[in-house]
């Protein structure tokens, strides 16, 4: 709709009309056009720490000998400091909503709450010792801890790490819990050849193959990557009500060698979302970029410029995003009684000029830094690019001290 006003009262959209709240606090849009909040929907926010401490390197040296040890030395204080950076740059870029797996949660906990934003925070469950915790059991007691502190913006879930770092009976037990607790549980699956030959190695099947067969999969799960699936593994995704988030620009860094069958998912009615992954691996976490190379990686790969049109790239950026998380009943769109959680985006620029379409405009042409303004829960966030709540030099400097220090550590 163009030339109309959107009403919030409190956290809540109450009316879009005409020449509403005359009377009340404006905001002029003139030349801006207003977008659903994006929703990052698979990220490691805190490791905005990492970004550039590894690259070009091939994934599993990548994790084993750069990645891993250092998050052997993490403590709540580098996750806090590595989280507030990353809010500041989810913020400024137009994500409104991320989906996190992490560790030490009230770090992440307290750099959410005071910058503003809305989280969900898969704890990190794995086999093997973190910095954290010894075992998945110990894991798991964090998880059902941090339930206890949920919040409007902070949404506890569970994070089991991937099939080939939890083995059968934690799976199930996270099935379990999650249940329980009605929660989501997120994980990476099929990111990898190696991942998928090392699965059938162990297991006789592919990787979204062996968590069917164990009963895993479900509505509460969301799959980060899975690029490394069959047409059969996408029918069982759909008719088991698994949402997928996709990553493309960290998939490509990464040189992972496969393209998610993204119009398999479609037609088989899976929910696919967008993600950036980490700061380490993308190496930034800008969802109008996300957007973008999603629509062109499956134009190229299929051959077919009419692959994935911008329409569909914004819809898993926003209400597919928010169906991913179960939020989409309160968020993703605009829509009176839905959450005020909206993006201001400034059109009045060179690159997004002329406008013959503005969607496409969006999509194609807009990047993070567009973003004039970002409100969550009904409260203004950021103005003008001004953050509101934050003090964006000084969580840059602790950030940037706190990034150098955790190397020193190695």
């Amino acid at each position: 709709m163009n030339n109309v006003d959107i009403c919030i009262e409190d956290n809540k959209i109450v009316d879009i009309g005409i020449d509403l709240g005359k009377n009340d606090d404006v905001i002029d849009c003139s030349d801006k056009a207003i977008l659903p909040g994006l929703i990052n929907s698979h990220t490691h926010v805190a490791m905005t720490l990492f970004r550039g401490f590894a690259d070009d390197m091939l994934l599993q040296d990548w994790l084993q000998n750069k990645i891993w040890p250092l998050e052997s030395k993490l403590t709540e204080e580098y996750v806090y400091q590595g989280t507030l950076l990353g809010v500041l740059e989810l913020i400024k870029s137009g994500t409104t909503t991320f989906n996190d797996m992490y560790f030490f949660g009230r770090g992440v906990k307290n750099a959410v709450e005071e910058g503003g934003i809305r989280a969900f925070f898969s704890q990190g469950v794995l086999d093997n010792p973190t910095a954290e915790f010894q075992n998945a059991d110990q894991a798991f007691k964090l998880f059902k801890s941090l339930l206890k502190e949920k919040t409007e913006l902070f949404t506890p879930t569970i994070g089991t790490h991937s099939p080939y770092t939890c083995n059968k009976e934690t799976l199930l037990k996270a099935k379990e819990i999650a249940k329980k607790n009605k929660s989501m549980i997120h994980i990476h699956a099929s990111e990898t050849r190696k991942e998928v030959y090392d699965s059938i190695k162990v297991t006789g099947k592919r990787p979204i193959e062996y968590l069917q067969d164990i009963e895993f999969l479900g509505k509460e799960v969301l799959v980060a990557h899975a690029g490394w699936t069959t047409k059969g593994e996408v029918l069982l995704m759909g008719n088991s009500g698994v949402k997928i988030a996709h990553c493309p620009v960290s998939n490509m860094k990464l040189a992972v060698g496969a393209v998610a069958p993204l119009p398999e998912m479609f037609n088989n009615h899976v929910t696919v979302s967008l993600g950036t992954d980490s700061a380490a691996s993308n190496n930034n976490l800008d969802i109008f970029e996300t957007m973008k190379v999603a629509t062109l990686l499956q134009k190229m790969h299929r051959w077919d410029a009419r692959i994935l049109p911008a329409q569909k790239a914004l819809d898993m950026a926003t209400i597919e995003g928010a169906k991913s998380l179960g939020m989409h009943k309160s968020i993703g769109s605009i829509e009176v009684d839905k959450n005020a959680d909206l993006i201001i985006l400034d059109v009045k620029k060179p690159h997004l000029y002329p406008v013959h379409n503005i969607l496409s405009n969006i999509v194609y042409s807009a990047n993070g830094n567009d973003v004039w303004g970002t409100i969550v829960n009904g409260e203004i966030i950021m103005k003008n690019r001004i953050i509101t709540r934050l003090r964006e030099d000084d969580v840059l400097e602790k950030a940037s001290t706190a990034a150098y220090k955790l190397s020193e550590e190695l």
